[in-house]
This record gives structure tokens, C-alpha cells and sequence, in this order.
């Protein structure tokens, strides 16, 4: 399993959609759709000093760990939210989470020694 270590500031998204990329070999807009809401979410709500992403890819399965020593929050605790029926019924964010629970194929989530930890495994179609 390969590691990165980034600072929680939005411009360090792009390293990291790099260094996952890099681990895919190639890139995936599922992949980056939730990277990019989970990292955005640490980086707005978590108030942590670092974040860890883990990632492994063992065609067809990659499975990224986020791990973070920011408020504890387990997403996954979180309810779904009510989609609008319509684009005007429609309000600003709360779909970060519901998008990353619908993309992936599994999420664990478990707080440990004061850090959040927080898996996924997608199955990537080549």
C-alpha cells in the first residue's frame, strides 16, 4: 500500500488526485469525485493538522484509507439527504457524503488513538 501525506488546504487536491491517478494508472472520474468531496469535507469541517491517504489498487479493486486527527465524524452515521424533484427545489451542498456512499462499492469508518479513519473500496472499470 503506498501513502501521501498532504496538508488540509484545497490546493493540495491536486497532489492527490496525482498520487492516486499514478497508483490507478490512469484516471477515473468516480475515483475523483469522491476523493474530491471527501478531502474537500476534511479540509472545510475537521480542523486537522494532517491528512493521510492510503492507497492500494489490485485490478479491479482500489482501496483508499483517509485518515485525519481532526473532530471525530463518522460519515457514515450521517442520514441521506432528500434529492429535489426539481433544479430549483435544490440547495447548496450535503451531497458530498450521499455522492461518495452511492459511487463506492464499500466504506468502513472507525476512530482510533484520536484520529478518524476512513476506508473505501471501489471496483474500477478499466
Amino acid at each position: 500500500m503506498n501513502s501521501i501525506t498532504v496538508k488540509p488546504e484545497l490546493d493540495e487536491l491536486y497532489t492527490l488526485n496525482e498520487f492516486i491517478s499514478d497508483e490507478l494508472g490512469m484516471e477515473n472520474l468516480q475515483v475523483n469525485l469522491i476523493v474530491e468531496e471527501i478531502f474537500v469535507n476534511i479540509v472545510n469541517y475537521s480542523k486537522t493538522e494532517f491528512i493521510i491517504v492510503n492507497a492500494e489498487y489490485i485490478e479491479p479493486t482500489l482501496t483508499l484509507e483517509f485518515i485525519d486527527n481532526g473532530i471525530e465524524f463518522n460519515p457514515l452515521l450521517k442520514e441521506d439527504i432528500d434529492l429535489p424533484n426539481d433544479i430549483d427545489e435544490a440547495q447548496i451542498g450535503g451531497l458530498g457524503i450521499f455522492l461518495t456512499k452511492e459511487l463506492a462499492d464499500e466504506l468502513d469508518y472507525h476512530y482510533t488513538d484520536g484520529e478518524n479513519h476512513l476506508e473505501i473500496v471501489k471496483i474500477v472499470k478499466q
